[in-house]
């Protein structure tokens, strides 16, 4: 009998590494590919060496890997799209294609999950429900929230509560995963340059109440224009948000947060700002609750929770301008929520990779709010162009950009960076283009 393998497809620390450690300590071997080859890739595999057998085939991701070894399951990273031909033939071959949440849920399906998912605010929900839960109950915390869910292997059992964040590349690969609570925060454009439409999106999102029964439940975004096609053919009890609809489960009205007919929170007592934290944390109490932590217990972290590293990140005051980083804004849903934050006169920085999203519908809100616009790397000019603001500054690089705000900034004003863009064209990922941002702010003299 041949040796058979586990193919991962992508492999970076954040995913395929703690995929790998575990399935190496079961005994499992693993080939590993990639399209780049560099030592840091090249280290990782010689820790993995050490623990089981790994073939390393770091540059090469080609369909006749296929041929040259017998897969049984091929492990796209999220970031690998299923068209690439390695993927495709497997396919073919009827070799099964399934990512990390998938292959964890098959080994403790007894453990309750919780799926948050939508184009904006999932990370946020996803650490606002774990702090609610996790004063009274067992509970991990992981997925695209950046700790793999691998990370919990072992250490999660029949007894735990996993709370994940969903991003649509990772539920593509979802077969038989079931969330007993799944949840579809919003939807907007993104990633347009990976899906071929808004409904091929849409779908991959759907795809997170698609195993769930009538004792589970789904909650959606009351006033998403997607509403009715996402609660389509939903199987399991439907809960609803809305900022106001007093239709919904949990609806805001004047100052007000009710929840199950009656007055919940006053709104001032939210810790978190914004219109769409305010979403957020009504769709954290309904899957809190659900999952069944105290009423006290979520007032509390209402209450206490600040929020999280670059998402409306208050970085400081300078010469009277308020300086916020916002650098997980990465779509054009996002940015939007961003200027409906604020009163005070906006100094936007925007820009980077383009995802293949319009800014036009943001056109009317921008001529509002901002005072000026910033806008860097390789999305710069369509920005302005479909802002209309034909005074935008383009900026050579991004210190030169945060200067720049700084300079046509006032008392009074808010400098922020939320990019609406990917990171991609001139930063590893959104957390290096935050921190960027906060060391360059944090350096002026006063």
């Amino acid at each position: 009998m041949p040796q058979d393998y586990l193919l991962l497809a992508g492999f970076t620390r954040r995913t395929s590494y703690s995929m790998a450690k575990a399935l190496l300590g079961m005994g499992e071997s693993v080939i590993i590919s990639d399209t780049v080859s560099d030592p840091e890739k090249k280290s990782m595999i010689s820790e993995l060496s050490n623990i089981g057998s790994t073939v390393d085939l770091l540059g090469r991701q080609s369909p006749d890997i296929l041929d040259d070894y017998n897969v049984r399951i091929l492990l796209p990273s999220p970031g690998v799209p299923l068209s690439i031909p390695l993927i495709r033939e497997a396919r073919k071959r009827h070799i099964p294609v399934i990512g990390d949440i998938e292959l964890f849920y098959s080994y403790l399906p007894q453990s309750r999950y919780i799926g948050i998912t939508g184009t904006d605010g999932k990370t946020t929900t996803t650490n606002l429900v774990y702090e609610m839960i996790r004063k009274e109950q067992k509970v991990f915390i992981g997925g695209n929230v950046g700790i793999p869910v691998f990370e919990h292997f072992g250490k999660a059992d029949m007894t735990s509560i996993m709370v994940l964040e969903l991003s649509s590349f990772q539920l593509e690969t979802v077969k038989s995963f079931r969330p007993s609570i799944a949840a579809c925060l919003n939807i907007a454009q993104d990633h347009l340059d990976r899906y071929s439409s808004m409904r091929s999106y849409i779908r991959a999102k759907k795809n997170i109440f698609s195993n769930q029964q009538r004792e589970d439940i789904a909650v959606l975004n009351l006033d998403s224009p997607y509403f009715n096609y996402l609660k389509k053919g939903l199987k399991s009890k439907l809960l609803t948000f809305s900022i106001n609809n007093t239709g919904a489960d949990i609806f805001s009205k004047d100052s007000m947060v009710y929840f199950k007919g009656r007055p919940f929170i006053d709104r001032k007592n939210i810790k978190l700002k914004g219109i769409h934290n305010l979403e957020n944390a009504m769709a954290a109490v309904l899957i809190s609750v659900s999952a069944g932590a105290g009423e006290q217990a979520v007032m509390e972290t209402l209450g206490s929770f600040s929020g999280l590293e670059h998402r409306l990140e208050f970085v400081r005051t300078f010469k009277g301008v308020e300086y916020y980083n916002d650098s997980k804004s990465t779509t054009v849903n996002s940015l939007e929520k961003a200027l409906l934050s604020f009163e005070s006169p906006l100094v936007l920085i925007a820009g980077g990779r383009d995802k293949g999203l319009s800014f036009r519908k943001i056109r009317k809100l921008a001529h509002k709010k901002i005072k000026k616009l910033v806008v860097i790397g390789e999305a710069s000019e369509k920005i302005k162009k479909e802002l209309y603001f034909s005074d935008g500054y383009c900026a050579k690089d991004f210190t030169t950009a945060v200067e720049y705000a700084r300079d046509n900034s006032d008392a009074g004003d808010v400098v922020i960076l939320s990019p609406g863009c990917a990171s991609f064209d001139m930063f590893k990922n959104y957390e290096e283009r935050g921190n960027k941002f906060k060391e360059i702010v944090n350096s002026f003299d006063e």
